[in-house]
């Protein structure tokens, strides 16, 4: 779920106009910190600046876009919070496997 929300916020950080500063910091924000998690570099305290940047997005742009933007992030880690836990502590993935090819 942590790859799942990095590619959305990459998406909304790519169509963002940047017209309006929370929407093109934040969603540049958001996506290097997840982009930091995803690496294997994510520190403990990243969970909560995610939800810290997108609570300063939230409501505070021109258009709905920084709101959708905000979304994937939220709501994963709402409901699966264990697996940004597992990626900071573990410096991996919990459900990506790697299968060889033979």
């Amino acid at each position: 779920m942590v790859e799942a929300a990095r590619i959305l916020v990459w998406f909304f950080r790519h169509e963002s106009c940047g017209k309006c500063t929370p929407c093109r910091e934040g969603t540049m924000w958001l996506h290097q910190v997840l982009d930091r998690i995803e690496d294997g570099q994510g520190r403990t305290e990243d969970i909560d600046l995610l939800l810290r940047i997108s609570d300063n997005i939230g409501g505070k742009t021109i258009c709905a876009l920084g709101d959708a933007a905000i979304v994937p992030v939220q709501s994963t880690i709402q409901y699966f919070r264990e697996e940004y836990e597992y990626h900071v502590k573990n410096k991996k993935c919990l459900t990506r496997t790697q299968a060889p090819f033979n």
